[in-house]
């Protein structure tokens, strides 16, 4: 099924690709999405992320096969199993992955057809994780809450800025496209489906742009 898109998107967490992803299938004819996250259990990280990013932060070093072969599978029409709730997925015309290692990770990246990074400014990302935080439903008591802000200022502070402004760079120069993740959701998802049919003019002439 050669006439499959794969949209990648990647963003510093907080960065809105969990929700421009969902938007953006929303708004596609005959679109699915798949979550990078929702694949922890099976993906493989670096142990130690500290000596992962003094070596040189080589992101091959994440083992994803099931994240992969779904994306082939995917990419060649078929049907996946999806790993949370066990759904069917596919076959889709669109796919919209939530990449964050977009093609970065060669092994996953190379199925990737229009590959999207959202910058949005570290502060900006930071303070959407903190609102998020404390919007979070869930049997916690306010101390609770603050220490996970703190613990995330903290490491934020001590030691994840580096990795985030390396990631930043590497998504940069290896996107097809890059929006200003400043921009609101609806914004953001316009413009990219834009970029798909600037792209791929056949999957509009095909009446599968929405």
């Amino acid at each position: 099924m050669d006439s499959v898109v794969i949209v990648g998107i990647s963003a510093v967490t907080g960065g809105g690709k969990t929700a421009v992803t969902r938007r953006l299938v929303d708004g596609l004819e005959d679109a699915v999405a798949l979550h990078f996250d929702d694949y922890d259990d099976t993906n493989v990280h670096p142990d130690d992320l500290q000596r992962w990013f003094a070596a040189g932060a080589d992101y091959d070093a994440y083992m994803t096969p099931v994240f992969t072969n779904h994306l082939r599978a995917l990419k060649g029409g078929e049907s996946i199993p999806y790993p949370v709730g066990g759904a069917i997925l596919g076959p889709a015309s669109h796919v919209v992955v939530d990449a964050p290692l977009g093609r970065a990770h060669t092994d996953s990246g190379r199925f990737i057809d229009l590959m999207v990074f959202i910058d949005t400014p570290l502060d900006v990302a930071m303070a959407r994780r903190v609102l998020r935080e404390i919007d979070r439903e869930g049997h916690r008591t306010t101390d609770e809450v603050l220490q996970h802000v703190k613990d995330d200022l903290s490491g934020y502070h001590a030691q994840a800025r580096p990795f985030y402004e390396e990631f930043q760079e590497r998504m940069r120069a290896s996107s097809n496209v890059i929006i200003d993740g400043t921009l609101s959701i609806d914004d953001i998802v316009e413009k990219i489906r834009y970029e798909i049919e600037a792209h791929f003019p056949h999957q509009l002439a095909e009446g599968q742009i929405d």
